[in-house]
C-alpha cells in the first residue's frame, strides 16, 4: 500500500509541476496577464526544501506522527512568511481596477 500511496503522491506533484504551471502562464499570456516561469529566491527556495524534506520523510517507507507534524508545521512556515512578505519582493506587480477592466477576455474563452 505504501508504493501505491508514494506513486499517486509523486505522480501528482510531476503532472503539477510539468503541466500545469507552464499552462497557467500560457493561459495568462493568452489573456494578456503577465506572468512568467521566473521564479525569485524565496520560491526557488521553498521548492528546494519540499524536495529534500519529501525525499527524508519518504526514504524509509514508513511514517510516524512525529514526521507528520514536521510536515504541517513546515507548511505553516512557508505559509506565515508568504503572508508576510511584501509583493513587490516576491515578484508580484498589483494590478489596478482599470487593468484589470482592460484585460481583453480571449474569444476561445467566450
Amino acid at each position: 500500500k505504501m508504493d501505491l500511496a508514494l506513486g499517486v503522491a509523486v505522480g501528482s506533484s510531476t503532472q503539477i509541476a510539468l503541466f500545469v504551471v507552464p499552462f497557467a502562464v500560457i493561459v495568462g499570456w493568452i489573456s494578456g496577464i503577465e506572468m512568467t516561469l521566473d521564479f525569485q529566491t524565496f520560491e526557488s527556495t521553498v521548492f528546494m526544501l519540499s524536495v529534500f524534506i519529501a525525499s527524508g520523510i519518504l526514504s524509509d517507507g514508513q511514517s510516524n506522527w512525529f514526521e507528520g507534524v514536521m510536515l504541517v508545521s513546515t507548511y505553516a512556515i512557508i505559509a506565515t512568511i508568504a503572508w508576510y512578505m511584501p509583493s513587490q519582493a516576491m515578484g508580484v506587480r498589483q494590478l489596478s481596477m482599470t487593468e484589470i477592466s482592460s484585460v481583453a477576455v480571449p474569444t476561445i474563452f467566450v
